[in-house]
């Protein structure tokens, strides 16, 4: 079994609806912990990577719009990496079609918590003095991109 992430404070970016989405994200990341190898849990890490792929969509779309906003000189660094995400995520897929590889969870689990430790605690971190003087972040946030939807019975949004 894999260890569970946990959310901390020290994680907050400052933007409520951003750290909304990343303790979201810890909420996928655990629900890798318990996968077996078996065709049901490809099934399951299929069902994940579909919900990763609609949470990256709306995540980053929010995020980039307050880096816009905010006018961080990082952004083009930041929105590549965004879409190394995407492209990951994409070959992942691809690599386990529809195949019960026991190691397709924890290869999936091990680079979530990468990218947690790195993009979030790292990269987001560093757009955070910028995003701390916009006006209405908040609501900047909300409307570049709509709440994450419950997907395959998983309700995302950590309210």
């Amino acid at each position: 079994m894999m260890p569970q992430f946990h959310w901390t404070e020290a994680m907050s970016v400052g933007v409520e609806p951003l750290d909304a989405d990343h303790r979201c994200l810890v909420r996928i990341i655990n629900l890798l912990r318990n996968v077996e190898a078996s065709q049901r849990s490809a099934e399951h890490v299929h069902t994940v990577l579909d919900t990763l792929k609609l949470y990256g969509r709306h995540h980053f779309k929010r995020e980039e719009r307050i880096m816009q906003a905010a006018r961080f000189p990082g952004m083009s660094i930041h929105r590549a990496e965004h879409q190394g995400f995407v492209r990951y995520l994409e070959l992942l897929r691809k690599r386990y079609a529809g195949e019960g590889d026991p190691d397709m969870a924890r290869e999936l689990y091990d680079y979530l918590t990468g990218w947690l430790r790195h993009h979030v605690l790292i990269q987001d971190f560093a757009y955070k003095p910028y995003v701390s003087g916009v006006v209405d972040v908040n609501a900047i946030a909300q409307t570049a991109a709509p709440p994450l939807p419950n997907i395959a019975g998983l309700t995302l949004q950590v309210v």
